[in-house]
């Protein structure tokens, strides 16, 4: 009887166990479905319900579907949304440190870039954001960002006065644009293609992957490679959804992130030369060579130190060191 009823016991535990609700996770971007980092969530979302078994399922929600820029942030703040895959500089209105990744001009390559997210520069911003309900999981590459905009192509520096150019709405890329000469005009990634095409924008900043992704080359015409801005995009989950996941799910999540941040590189360098080629040969844009970028970054160069001066942390150093 003893045996039977223990049995019965085991059984009902196991059951309970196989219907248990899997954790989900609401992850979102403001990109379309066919940039690689949209396809890297993907990676994220297959990899983690099979590692753990089905008990973590990530749903991904691309394009703004929760959010624009700042609203996704606030929502990985709150525990609204789970993941956030966002323009580093974002985070900045919660981590002020965070400002070190928009500086203009700052990174050279993309392995000086990642040499200081993976250093010790990286660790002092993991440290500062997981203070202000971060748990930052990896960065994704979004290549340099350069002008883009419906009037002339940028040569110079006074080719750029006038034009309204849209902005993250984060201070020093804001200062960055209009320094440069240009008027930086904030706004949501969401909101360009209509601000665009009803005249409201001249252009804006971005990438030559971002601005196919987004057919946003239907509503422009010059693509001037100034890479004033070479900033990754950080990949972040709730502290609030994190305490929920267990210490084990949490280590695979992780360590699946690492895996689709080297996916996510690997199809950028495929995806972004073919992408440019087919803009140029099917005469969508016009991309050109700033010859001369100093101006540009002698325009700008106050804003390096002035982060210095505020922060102290010893960032600047760090990071230009391994440039």
């Amino acid at each position: 009887m003893k045996k039977s009823l223990l049995l019965a016991m085991a059984f009902v535990l196991l059951a309970s166990i196989g219907n248990a609700k899997p954790i989900v996770l609401k992850a979102t971007n403001t990109l379309g479905e066919d940039h690689p980092m949209t396809m890297a969530l993907r990676f994220m979302s297959t990899e983690i319900d099979k590692r753990t078994n089905g008990e973590v399922k990530m749903d991904v929600y691309p394009n703004s579907q929760l959010g624009g820029n700042k609203e996704m942030v606030e929502g990985v703040v709150l525990g609204t949304v789970d993941i956030a895959q966002q323009f580093a500089g974002t985070f900045s209105s919660y981590v002020p440190e965070m400002e070190i990744l928009v500086q203009p001009f700052l990174f050279k390559s993309e392995e000086g870039l990642f040499k200081a997210l993976n250093g010790k520069a990286g660790e002092i911003l993991a440290e500062s954001l997981e203070k202000k309900g971060f748990v930052p999981l990896t960065y994704f590459y979004g290549g340099s960002r350069s002008f883009i905009n419906n009037e002339r192509p940028i040569n110079t520096v006074e080719d750029l006065k006038g034009l309204k150019i849209r902005v993250i709405g984060v201070t020093t890329v804001i200062n960055a644009i209009n320094q440069m000469g240009a008027i930086a005009t904030p706004m949501n990634q969401s909101d360009v293609y209509s601000a665009l095409q009803q005249g409201v924008l001249d252009g804006w900043e971005n990438s030559p992957v971002t601005l196919y992704s987004l057919k946003l080359y239907e509503q422009s015409k010059y693509f001037s490679y100034s890479r004033h801005l070479m900033t990754p995009d950080l990949v972040a989950l709730s502290k609030v959804s994190a305490k929920k996941m267990g210490e084990k799910n949490l280590a695979i999540l992780k360590e699946v992130a690492l895996e689709a941040s080297a996916l996510e590189r690997k199809l950028w360098a495929e995806n972004e030369g073919k992408m440019v080629q087919e803009m140029t040969e099917k005469g969508w844009v016009e991309f050109n060579e700033i010859k001369d970028i100093t101006p540009f970054a002698e325009a700008t160069r106050n804003l390096l130190d002035e982060y210095q001066a505020k922060f102290k942390n010893g960032l600047v150093d760090l990071i230009l060191a391994d440039q």
